[in-house]
């Protein structure tokens, strides 16, 4: 009967992962994994907790479905993010969390101490006598209020800590959970742990890859990131600005924003091509964790004072990631003695400042400066103040000409 509430739609072919589920459980029907098809499609957060409803709601009738994610404490029911499922019938639990952290010492922690690592449980588990359960003080404080008469958890941990939950709960005339039902629960459990460990993954990279950029993007290095391809991956400020030197001159480049005129100079392109074909006839039989030979090439620009290195860099961790190109690109000193000036003046100032200088040269106004960096105008206009008075300059034309 449960396995019948979720869609009757077939698979041809479906990846076997049921080996991970004890083997007193039956394996998932066809219908049931193509219920979970895009839960594992699934690549934010929001889409993945999508996915999530629509299973549970086919599959196991409730009142309310709840997810935590991001504890902080689990014991304390301090979490980043608790989300109530559009169809709930409580859409918010007000300000009771405070309540079930201190009515839950005594109802569910004694439990979920004794069985660290638990995947799913429902609240007739922790008595002896299921029925003194409404005679508790976390029944009668915050069950009762709401309506609510049973309830079931789906529970994800990190060694003893859980990160994520899933509540899902009934009234008294829907009935308790059956144990065909929660055996259900234990067998979906490991497809969305799969799912949400992968998003955090995923998550914990791109956090990695936003600090790296936030904070290249506030020093004075010139960095580009150039995939197999030779597509932009990434670019410091201060890369995009001597590009433009590099492909106008020096003089016509001051007349544009650099982002608007933003191309590769086609030698630092052609350069790329020289270590690809190298690459391709030396390297590419190599093992995998076997770091290539450096393979280094220049390039100069014909129009400006401008040069570039260029590296070839594999990352030796992942079989299907492709080499990428570390572009370093400078004014040469001889060319560009202001080029020296514009550093020493940069280094006088915080990565924070930087970002905000550069922006400045960029010819943004104050208040789209203020909503790219998510501050308020008045605090851009102090921070301004600031930079004018470490650099001895008295107007943001005097900034651009001392930075330029």
């Amino acid at each position: 009967m449960v396995q019948s509430m979720l869609s009757n739609q077939s698979l041809s072919t479906v990846s076997d992962v049921t080996q991970t589920l004890p083997s007193s459980l039956a394996p998932l029907s066809v219908a049931e994994q193509d219920a979970l098809l895009p839960v594992h499609r699934s690549l934010g957060l929001n889409e993945l907790w999508k996915s999530i409803q629509g299973v549970l709601e086919k599959a196991l009738p409730h009142d309310t479905l709840v997810m935590s994610h991001g504890y902080t404490d689990w014991r304390r029911e301090s979490t980043m993010l608790r989300l109530t499922s559009p169809r709930s019938r409580i859409t918010t639990e007000g300000g009771l969390q405070s309540l079930v952290a201190g009515e839950g010492r005594s109802f569910f922690q004694p439990f979920l101490s004794q069985n660290l690592g638990i995947p799913c449980y429902s609240h007739t588990q922790l008595a002896d006598d299921p029925r003194t359960i409404p005679k508790t003080r976390y029944y009668q404080r915050f069950m009762k209020p709401l309506g609510w008469r049973y309830s079931a958890h789906l529970l994800f941990w990190n060694e003893n800590e859980v990160t994520t939950a899933f509540a899902l709960r009934r009234r008294d005339d829907q009935g308790d959970f059956s144990p065909a039902e929660m055996d259900l629960l234990h067998r979906l459990h490991p497809h969305f742990g799969a799912a949400l460990g992968r998003l955090q993954a995923f998550e914990g990279e791109s956090r990695a890859r936003r600090l790296l950029e936030g904070y290249y993007r506030a020093q004075p290095d010139a960095v580009l990131f150039l995939d197999w391809n030779f597509q932009v991956i990434y670019a410091s400020q201060e890369a995009v600005r001597l590009c433009a030197v590099w492909n106008l001159g020096a003089e016509q480049a001051r007349c544009y924003s650099s982002n608007a005129v933003f191309a590769l100079p086609a030698e630092v392109t052609g350069a790329c091509e020289e270590i690809k074909a190298s690459f391709l006839v030396e390297g590419s039989e190599l093992p995998l964790n076997a770091e290539p030979a450096p393979r280094v090439a220049t390039a100069a620009s014909p129009r400006a004072a401008c040069e570039a290195a260029i590296t070839l860099k594999r990352d030796g961790r992942g079989a299907s990631s492709r080499p990428v190109f570390v572009v370093r690109l400078q004014e040469s000193a001889a060319g560009s003695p202001r080029q020296t000036d514009s550093r020493r003046l940069l280094a006088q100032l915080t990565p924070a400042e930087r970002e905000l200088a550069q922006l400045i040269c960029e010819g943004l106004a104050n208040k789209t400066i203020a909503a790219r960096l998510h501050k308020t105008e008045g605090s851009v206009k102090v921070q301004i103040s600031g930079i004018y008075q470490k650099l001895r300059v008295g107007s943001r034309t005097q900034l651009m000409l001392a930075l330029r």
